[in-house]
């Protein structure tokens, strides 16, 4: 059992740079399969928007995606982080602000003005705007800056 401890391929696989490339070759299984499921995706739309047989999938499908895991192949090459990955980094280490809870709250008062807008219209009744400019007043009041 000792014996077995110190061979090479045990401190091969115990070391942090082994670690490290089976996790980035993790990663980058990870990558290469979002790429196909985002040129699904795209095709899926793409037959959606225009008529495109069932076919002309079949033979444009594999162009498509080995067009995509080339272009995967060369960022990961370069190690050209994605946008997605940048925000994400972003938003993770950082903290919630006021301009946040602002900018949501507003969201949720535009959200509510068309659900009454849509109620109003399904029960044919009319639109009060003196109701909707109150909520935004009370909205206005609330985030004010102090200086004006």
């Amino acid at each position: 059992m000792l014996r077995l401890k110190k061979t090479e391929i045990i401190k091969r696989v115990k070391s942090a740079q082994f670690i490290g490339k089976q996790l980035s070759r993790l990663k980058m299984g990870q990558s290469y399969y979002s790429i196909a499921v985002s040129t699904i995706s795209a095709i899926s739309l793409i037959s959606l928007a225009f008529r495109i047989t069932f076919w002309m999938l079949i033979i444009i499908f594999p162009i498509i995606l080995l067009g995509a895991f080339i272009i995967g192949y060369f960022l990961d090459i370069y190690n050209i982080n994605t946008m997605d990955t940048l925000k994400s980094n972003e938003i993770t280490h950082r903290f919630l602000t006021t301009s946040d809870m602002k900018s949501q709250e507003f969201q949720l008062l535009q959200t509510e003005i068309i659900l009454e807008a849509i109620k109003a219209i399904q029960e044919n009744k009319k639109l009060n705007p003196n109701d909707l400019l109150k909520k935004y007043e009370n909205y206005y009041r609330k985030w004010k800056s102090p200086v004006i």
